[in-house]
């Protein structure tokens, strides 16, 4: 890898998921702190990320936004570390589909944040159905796992705990449920995540 990856991101936000993910890689990058507000709307910014949002990631020419795809791509980028199954395996489409479920999760927390409330009607069109039928797959899924997927720890892991952490702690839009807690304390217990942290602070 030749490139420079350089971070664009503000602190605290989605960067921070980004910049745990970076230490796990053991990557070599740079970053460039924005702060949230006026500075994503400058025209330098709009011209790496249109939608005004942190985080994007420049890898050479390339610039990828939106934060499940940018581990995904780093865990791509850094194969030697196994951040992501193998690709054609059973758990490359396990990988896949927690990943889109983790989005409805982040949008039926956010709902359910704002008191948003669906009719049955509208339930049937949205993509995550319902919030608490969501919450109880996840709950279901992680009894007796350490991860998400598969038998070790993946990019999956590092958003789905960083996206926990902060609804449970900080928008308080999922309850503590102490199976969950005890999955995102697990991982963020690794040395990267403190790494990302002490650079964040």
């Amino acid at each position: 890898m030749s490139a420079q990856l350089t971070l664009y991101t503000a602190f605290p936000s989605r960067g921070n998921n980004v910049l745990w993910m970076l230490e796990e890689c053991e990557a070599r990058y740079e970053v460039v702190p924005l702060a949230l507000g006026a500075a994503l709307k400058t025209p330098e910014f709009l011209a790496i990320n249109p939608m005004g949002k942190v985080p994007a990631l420049k890898h050479g020419e390339a610039v990828i936004t939106e934060t499940v795809a940018i581990l995904s791509y780093l865990a791509e980028l850094h194969p030697h570390k196994q951040l992501i199954p193998a690709a054609g395996t059973p758990e490359r489409g396990a990988y896949y589909r927690w990943l889109c479920l983790a989005l409805h999760l982040e949008y039926a927390a956010f709902d359910r944040w704002r008191g948003v409330h669906n009719t049955p009607e509208q339930r049937i069109a949205i993509g995550y159905g319902d919030f608490d039928t969501l919450l109880a797959t996840l709950k279901n899924h992680l009894q007796g796992r350490d991860y998400i997927v598969g038998q070790q720890f993946s990019a999956l892991d590092v958003y789905y705990s960083g996206l926990l952490a902060f609804l449970i702690h900080r928008a308080q839009a999922i309850p503590a449920d102490p199976l969950l807690l005890a999955y995102m304390q697990r991982h963020l217990a690794r040395p990267a995540f403190a790494r990302a942290e002490q650079m964040s602070a």
